[in-house]
């Protein structure tokens, strides 16, 4: 698969998780110093005071639909205690958990109603270590998530994004390096008002929204899109995709109120530019000769997800979209389980399986998690994706292959994650730099330090970023 320029070889969503019983434990348990963990309480408590606004005025109300005000299924298909009414309630304060570790249950209690159900795990400290444990984590893979992040916010460019200065190839791409970054900082429920790292979330958060997405598409005289007007050969079409991922996650999570524009203005672009067959092409051209890939429809895919879980209403023909855009991922499997980077139709680029995990991971995120088509990718992937050197490792492909991994322990079975991680983190890990990023693996053109750092962020990230899983 040649994908020129590194926006090429990008591609990212998420998912995940195995999440044991509540203990009635404090967070201590959950390792580190009594200053970070003390931090930790107050990051939590931070974020739900900002969520206060979108609470209601009494101390509890009761509201009928959730999930079915869009109708719209979660990561992993809904159980029926999956519809059960959302109760919603004051946002507690920070009073209330300064000192009493039974007011910061009821405080998590509160807060928990406040994210989607999929989300609100990472950010309780206590819960995010949980699930790395639970998932066959271990304490050097968050420290190394941790340096990375410190690495990001240390290579920042001035304007807030990420592309000009140390760690980059290209200023072509600003778009997506900051899109990836900021969702590296959200994976680990830094926000705005983060202590250590909330200057750099807002200052990138600032930069998404510098230029409105209805600015980013050319129109005819009748108001008709035509394409996408990037400067690059992709004419944008994996930097608005990762844009606007990260535009509805940084709205869903902080709730800053001119955030809910754009993610709507950027969500109604990906779907009007969606190509008649059901995938996404270069420029989001809708010709029949348009270059249609499945590397830049896992993004735009990933994107569409991410809008449906903002709950943001007018978002018309967003379901139609994604099902169209799953019948497209199926076509591009041939009969040994692999992904295809272009439909068979046009010839070449279908040997190397390297989409493999971005096939399934589209599949499970929208209602075909436990589909035939799934579990045969995910053997191939088992038998021949996993490497046990950081030389042969395109971080890429890894960062899917991670997820479809783990993302099968809710659907299938466990037996897949256990096969990926038994050599997963030590390989990532153990090739981090001294100062936080991440050298090349296997190489190829437009690689950078930047991109490879938030992929590999948000790869090892995968033990609790996203939906709750069952025990590994």
């Amino acid at each position: 698969m040649a994908i020129v320029g590194i926006i090429g070889c990008m591609l990212a969503w998420t998912i995940v998780v195995p999440v044991g019983e509540e203990s009635g434990s404090d967070f201590g348990d959950a390792g580190g110093p009594v200053a970070q963990q003390q931090q930790e309480k107050q990051k939590v408590v931070k974020l739900m005071q900002r969520q206060k606004k979108a609470q209601p005025k009494t101390q509890q109300t009761f509201r009928t639909t959730a999930i079915s005000e869009i109708s719209l299924p979660d990561f992993t298909e809904l159980e029926v205690t999956d519809l059960a009414p959302v109760v919603e309630t004051f946002a507690p304060t920070m009073s209330m958990a300064s000192s009493n570790n039974q007011a910061m249950k009821s405080a998590l209690g509160g807060m928990r109603l406040t994210l989607p159900k999929v989300m609100e795990q990472r950010c309780n400290p206590k819960k995010r270590m949980e699930r790395l444990k639970s998932g066959g984590g271990k304490d050097m893979t968050e420290k190394a998530i941790m340096k990375g992040l410190n690495w990001l916010q240390g290579v920042q460019d001035a304007d807030g994004g990420w592309g000009q200065g140390k760690g980059a190839s290209s200023d072509l791409y600003r778009d997506a390096m900051c899109g990836m970054a900021i969702l590296a900082f959200l994976g680990h429920c830094e926000l705005q008002d983060s202590k250590d790292f909330g200057t750099t979330v807002k200052m990138g958060i600032d930069f998404l929204m510098a230029t409105p997405p209805d600015k980013l598409a050319n129109y005819d005289e009748n108001g008709e899109f035509l394409s996408l007007n990037g400067n690059s050969h992709q004419g944008g079409a994996y930097s608005h995709a990762i844009r606007t991922y990260a535009l509805c996650e940084a709205y869903t999570m902080t709730k800053i109120p001119k955030l809910k524009e754009f993610a709507r203005l950027a969500t109604k672009l990906l779907i009007t530019g969606q190509h008649p067959n059901g995938g996404w092409a270069y420029k989001y051209g809708k010709s029949p000769s348009s270059h249609v890939d499945l590397s830049i429809t896992g993004w735009c895919i990933q994107a569409l997800k991410a809008a449906a879980l903002t709950r943001i209403p007018d978002l018309d023909g967003l379901e139609e979209a994604m099902d169209l855009a799953i019948d497209y991922v199926k076509k591009s499997q041939d009969s040994s389980g692999r992904f295809q980077y272009l439909l068979s139709r046009h010839g070449g680029h279908s040997t190397r399986g390297s989409l493999t995990g971005t096939g399934v991971l589209c599949l499970q995120i929208w209602k075909n998690g436990k589909s035939k088509e799934v579990e045969k990718a995910l053997e191939y992937i088992i038998a021949n994706r996993l490497h046990d050197h950081w030389s042969k490792v395109d971080v890429y492909e890894w960062y899917y292959n991670a997820q479809a991994c783990f993302q099968s322990t809710g659907e299938m079975s466990s037996r897949y994650w256990r096969a990926w991680n038994e050599k997963f983190q030590q390989v990532v890990v153990g090739a981090q730099a001294e100062d936080g990023h991440w050298p090349h693996g296997l190489h190829f053109h437009g690689d950078s330090e930047i991109f490879r750092t938030t992929m590999t962020i948000l790869m090892l990230e995968v033990y609790y970023r996203f939906a709750p899983m069952n025990q590994v």
